[in-house]
């Protein structure tokens, strides 16, 4: 008997190709990620592969012999964890596969903000080549970076700034400051103490109850007026009204976003017409060698969970495993 994997939405034709190539998988893509298209294969699917679309409890509950959500990138904000690992159910992400791409993204918004590239390259288009006498770009090495979150990415943004020279501030609940030392970071335990030492302030913690809203009015006011806020992790973690008004104020220099709380983003959306943010479209982990390297990933997955050898590394909620053995 197949295992019944579906495939909410279609991944890069390498992850198809790895899927494909088992015979005892039977692979169901759907035409549309809305819940109506494949709801009707709850009742007997095992696997279920999903980028961006919400695996809600009802879900889960109207899925008896469901065994494996693998997750199509790492964050799992869009998927009820509780009512997964309630039901046995093991959680999936692509551990270290997307981290090479959204360190390079948020060197690139750094370099962006600090070097003042669009502005730049604005003015020259304008005729106006000596702006450069206007605008005050800076150098990165010598500044110091705070690093909100210390896992498979933030630990390798540090490794990027170190060799850039910068002075790198971490701070992560999971880490022992032993831990974070031997990731050249100076530890910090109190986010408010800081705040106002960074040049840079990049996020790469997941959005949870205790980081929603982590950066707001407050964490805000206590930045220097001189600093960049970087965030390449999950919009729900900046207060995006407390942002723009930082910045409108000149409270906050500028902003680097490559997620925001709603995406896309409203029209209306004031962010949209602020100078002082670099907006993209959550795409720091979609470049071309990206998506394959994530889409191989959450394919071997679920071979690797059918197997019996799925890596620790990659299990969110290893309590599901408990479960499931009991």
């Amino acid at each position: 008997m197949k295992h019944k994997v579906v495939c909410v939405q279609p991944i890069h034709p390498e992850g198809m190709k790895i899927l494909r190539s088992r015979e005892d998988l039977e692979i169901i893509v759907p035409e549309s990620p809305e819940p109506q298209y494949w709801e009707q294969h709850l009742a007997d699917v095992e696997a279920i592969v999903v980028r961006i679309t919400r695996i809600e409890r009802w879900m889960i509950e109207k899925a008896p012999r469901l065994k494996l959500i693998s997750r199509h990138g790492v964050g799992v904000d869009n998927i009820d964890i509780d009512a997964a690992t309630e039901r046995a159910v093991v959680v999936a992400t692509v551990g270290l596969a997307n981290a090479p791409s959204v360190v390079e993204h948020t060197l690139a918004l750094m370099f962006a903000l600090a070097k003042r590239l669009r502005e730049f390259d604005r003015a020259v288009r304008a005729g106006d080549y000596m702006v450069k006498m206007d605008l005050e770009a800076i150098d990165l090495r010598g500044r110091t970076v705070l690093i909100v979150g210390l896992g498979r990415i933030g630990s390798r943004v540090a490794a990027a700034c170190n060799a850039l020279g910068m002075h790198c501030i971490g701070i992560d609940p999971a880490f022992t400051a032993d831990q974070i030392r031997a990731l050249g970071c100076e530890p910090a335990t109190c986010l408010h103490e800081a705040l106002p030492r960074a040049d840079i302030v990049t996020l790469h913690c997941p959005l949870q109850a205790d980081t929603r809203n982590l950066i707001g009015a407050r964490e805000l006011a206590l930045m220097k007026p001189t600093a960049f806020l970087i965030n390449c992790a999950r919009g729900g973690i900046v207060d995006e009204a407390a942002l723009l008004a930082a910045l409108e104020s000149g409270r906050l220099k500028g902003a680097g976003l490559d997620v925001q709380t709603t995406e896309p983003p409203p029209p209306d959306d004031p962010l949209l017409k602020s100078d002082r943010v670099i907006l993209t479209p959550h795409s720091a982990a979609t470049t071309a060698e990206g998506v394959v390297r994530v889409a191989t990933t959450v394919a071997q997955n679920v071979l690797d969970y059918f197997d019996g050898r799925l890596p620790a590394a990659h299990i969110f909620n290893p309590e599901a495993l408990n479960r499931a053995s009991h």
